[in-house]
């Protein structure tokens, strides 16, 4: 009986890995979107052919894009070390059964995690805030009422 807790409380971590595994999906799919607008930018100003107008909302987007994936790959780094401590965490559960101090170490490596998931999502509704603002920046500019 003790070796099934002792299994169930190694594995239970797994469940908070394949969740975080979801949200690095999601983050990743918005990095990649994030990229792909700076990309635009880019081959729009290295053609030659924008106008005055297009270079200020450029202008304008650049930072909060920049801002954007900074807290993208900030998420993503506190994703991955919530994976990190919970790996961890499910190797020390399983370790108490030959020592039982490691069992302590399990509380505290999946306090760790839980920290870092907490950190990450922070990020993460930083950047979807900033999702917004840069919509309506261009939205403003090109649908403003001064139109």
């Amino acid at each position: 009986m003790d070796v099934v807790y002792i299994l169930q409380g190694a594995l239970a971590p797994i469940l908070l890995i394949s969740a975080v595994g979801l949200l690095l999906l999601g983050l990743g799919n918005r990095i990649g979107r994030i990229i792909d607008r700076i990309r635009k930018f880019s081959e729009e100003v290295r053609s030659g052919e924008i106008s005055e107008e297009r270079w200020k909302i450029i202008q304008l987007q650049k930072k909060t894009l920049e801002n954007r994936l900074r807290w993208c790959r900030n998420a993503m780094f506190f994703y991955y070390l919530t994976i990190l401590f919970t790996s961890v965490s499910s190797v020390m559960s399983f370790l108490q059964f030959f020592y039982h101090y490691f069992g302590y170490l399990a509380i505290i490596a999946l306090a760790f995690a839980l920290a870092t998931l907490f950190v990450g999502i922070v990020y993460s509704l930083y950047e979807v805030w900033f999702t917004y603002t840069a919509v309506m920046e261009e939205a403003d500019f090109y649908l403003g009422e001064n139109r």
